[in-house]
């Protein structure tokens, strides 16, 4: 009688820790929270007025649970976006204006309250283009460029900058999200650098800039620059299609 005693305390220990352990793994799970999605813009985050964008908000993990996706616009109210089932929601802003401009984040919750919400996506600036006066686009030192050799390509306000902070941008024809991106407060051009150049880096090239506001400005994109690439004896190489 005394060694089935002692089994039945075994079992009930063993128990307890289980359940024990299964609260502090759900308590470090919980406080852990759910992971940030990520947030992207179709056909793409800089865009002409009229243009129809879709912003779409991804929790990466696939799930069957009932999600329920809020879109955020600083100094907006949130719209939140009702979904079933998936990972993924998708919001329309048809024919875009300068109004639509701005930061945007989301996150998203699942429908139990004993979950929560999500971390917040990273931000993604929406810049609507022809309400400031276009810059010009330079290439340093010049736009024909040696194999593995580099060019620096400039973006220059037309003015004086007096907009205070002002977000440069630099396009590529054939890719939809900016090569790369700088801010500046003072002076009136911005520089990227394309280093080690490739064949598949000659192209056409144009920047933007904007106001990094809440409502911000963007100006018209600059004239394309065109970037060839040379072999070793000065020949044009051909870009791979």
């Amino acid at each position: 009688m005394k060694l089935l005693f002692v089994e039945k305390n075994e079992k009930t220990s063993l128990i307890v820790l289980s359940i024990i352990g299964l609260c502090l793994y759900q308590g470090i799970k919980a406080q852990k929270g759910l992971p940030k999605p990520v947030l992207f813009a179709e056909p793409s985050s800089v865009v002409a007025p009229g243009t129809n964008v879709t912003l779409g908000c991804s929790a990466l993990e696939l799930t069957s649970q009932e999600l329920l996706f809020t879109l955020s616009k600083a100094g907006s109210p949130g719209y939140p976006h009702p979904k079933k089932t998936g990972s993924e929601a998708r919001f329309s802003l048809p024919s875009v204006k300068v109004r639509d401009a701005g930061s945007y984040s989301c996150f998203y919750s699942e429908r139990r309250p004993a979950k929560g919400k999500s971390e917040t996506s990273e931000t993604l600036d929406l810049v609507v283009t022809g309400s400031l006066p276009q810059p010009s686009l330079q290439a340093l030192p010049t736009a024909k460029v040696s194999l593995n050799g580099r060019v620096t390509l400039r973006c220059v306000l037309p003015m004086k900058p007096s907009l205070g902070s002002v977000m440069f941008m630099w396009l590529k024809a054939g890719i939809p999200e900016p090569l790369g991106r700088a801010l500046q407060q003072s002076q009136r051009w911005a520089d990227f650098t394309l280093l080690s150049v490739r064949v598949q880096d000659a192209g056409s090239f144009r920047c933007v800039y904007y106001e990094k506001t809440v409502q911000p400005r963007a100006s018209e994109p600059s004239e394309p620059l065109h970037v060839c690439v040379t072999g070793e004896k000065g020949t044009r190489l051909r870009t791979p299609s």
